[in-house]
Order: structure tokens, then sequence, then C-alpha cells
């Protein structure tokens, strides 16, 4: 009998999990902000960003401007294993794009690992935050440039909280 409900529950519970690479489906659904310097000397700031942020590292492509990342340990937490009203991490987009000549976006998007996570963390305030504390104060100091890339990301992007149309 035992048997009989736990395996339906793990079934549930594995499938209302969110893989890691799955945040790439979420691309252009969170919040962006744009800097203005090299793409190399940006790179280096999300990646350290990232991690300075307690995210752990679990992909980055420099090519395509992405970094994969996740709030969790998993050989140690694994769903499965978890209360359902347990913290159950959180899985963690950053993407990087051209907007001109050393102009760019950088999107953080947070979501929730597993669906029935009750509290799940947005990572995008302390993304940001490690990010502009390793960058040249002049990377994101107001100019037209900057002011253009905003109003255009705030014209695509539908935002935090809010699914695209």
């Amino acid at each position: 009998m035992r048997l009989a409900v736990v395996a339906p529950l793990a079934g549930l519970v594995a499938a209302g999990c969110l893989a890691t690479g799955s945040v790439l489906e979420y691309r252009g659904t969170g919040f962006a902000r744009c800097y203005r310097l090299e793409y190399e000397a940006l790179w280096e700031g999300v990646v350290e960003a990232v991690r300075y942020a307690g995210l752990v590292i679990e992909r980055e492509n420099v090519g395509n401007g992405f970094v994969l990342a996740h709030s969790y340990e998993p050989e140690v937490e694994t769903p499965e294993e978890m209360a359902l009203d347990a913290d159950q991490g959180e899985v963690v987009g950053v993407f990087v794009e051209r907007e001109g000549p050393d102009v760019w976006a950088v999107e953080v998007v947070s979501r929730a690992r597993f669906q029935f996570d009750p509290s799940p963390r947005d990572w995008t305030g302390p993304v940001f935050l490690a990010l502009e504390n390793r960058l040249p104060a002049e990377a994101s100091a107001p100019n037209e440039d900057l002011a253009a890339c905003a109003r255009v990301r705030s014209l695509t992007s539908p935002g935090p909280g809010r699914s695209p149309t």
C-alpha cells in the first residue's frame, strides 16, 4: 500500500521540476538593464556576479551570451526527498545581448525550480547588485545610448511577473 502512494507522488514531484536548461525558454521574459562597455569585460562581470550572488553555474556560453545557474545542490536536494513546503531552489538564466556599439542588455530570468515551491526567491536583484558592484561606474552612467536601450527593452520585455504576449 505504501509503495502505491509513494510512486505516484514521486512522479508528480518530478513532473513539476524545472531543469536548469529549461530557463532558456524564458529568455525575453525577465528584467533587463543596459550597460556600455566591451563585451569581454561585461561577460567577466556577469560570471563573477552570478557566483557572488550565491548561485551555482551549471553552464555558460560566452558565444551565445548566456549563463545558466541554480540555487541548489542536485546531489543533496532532490525534490523526492524534500517536504512540499521546503525551499526547493530556483533556476536562473542571465542573458547578454548586443543593443548597439558596446551597448549590451543584460537580462535576468529567475524561476522556481519546483512548481509547488511556496516561496521561490527572485535572484534578479542580487545578481544585478553583484554585477553593478563589479563594473566601472561609467558602464551604467546615463546617456542617450543607454536610454534608448532601456526604452526598447521596456517595450519588448513583459517584465517580471507578467507573461509574454
